[in-house]
């Protein structure tokens, strides 16, 4: 089975080269595209230095219209999902999460940074909670191009796959990925723009799901 490692990234040169070293060492993992929507810093170079494909966006379109783009540059049967913002990621962890869905023990598989800070058990928590808005997944391609093109959209998108997984009595296996965890946007973009951006992706991810729960059970139907 081919896998392909899909990384959007905006503004993310910080990190980005790392992220793309990581997936680019593990062995099941084939090909690894970078779709920079947008990044007004170096993360298209330093993707491209570390030997990614990478897809330049001019405009910045949004995460979920960002992943669409990446997937229609690979033929692979299973993607992984990864956020350019990650800091501790190694091979295992991307192993942990193909594993299941190349062995047919889950249809998906989902990870949640680590909040070992708050302890066990809050960490384990997290898992649950932080889990459906995760932008690191593995899923199969045939799952992926069932989902409407609406709603690969924004922030919407983590939302949408979680729902209609759910909705279509998926598999889906959560995992904490020990170690590792996300730049903050705040530490990004500075205290005010940082919190605006936050802001405005905890709105939109509220949006997507008010929407979704006023949708009936046979419109989120995928066959």
């Amino acid at each position: 089975m081919k896998i392909a490692a899909i990384i959007p990234a905006y503004n993310e040169e910080e990190s980005i080269g790392s992220v793309v070293r990581v997936a680019r060492e593990n062995n099941l993992i084939n090909e690894v595209i970078v779709v920079d929507d947008g990044s007004s810093d170096a993360t298209s170079e330093i993707a491209r230095e570390n030997e990614a494909k990478v897809i330049r966006i001019e405009n910045n379109q949004g995460k979920g219209n960002a992943l669409e783009i990446g997937v229609q540059q690979t033929k692979a049967d299973l993607l992984l999902f990864l956020d350019a913002d990650l800091v501790g990621l190694t091979s295992q962890r991307l192993t942990m999460l193909l594993d299941p869905v190349l062995k047919g023990s889950a249809d998906m598989t989902v990870g949640a940074i680590d909040r070992k800070m708050f302890r066990t058990f809050l960490n384990e928590w997290f898992r649950k909670t932080e889990s459906p808005f995760s932008g690191m997944r593995a899923i199969k391609r045939s799952f992926w191009e069932k989902i409407p093109k609406k709603y690969k959209k924004k922030f919407y998108i983590e939302s949408v796959i979680t729902y209609l997984a759910k909705k279509n009595n998926l598999k889906v296996a959560p995992f904490v990925l020990e170690g590792v965890r996300h730049i903050t946007k705040e530490r990004k973009m500075g205290f005010w723009e940082g919190s605006k951006a936050r802001w405005r992706m905890n709105w939109q991810i509220a949006l997507i799901n008010i929407v979704l729960r006023f949708k009936t059970k046979e419109s989120l139907k995928i066959h």
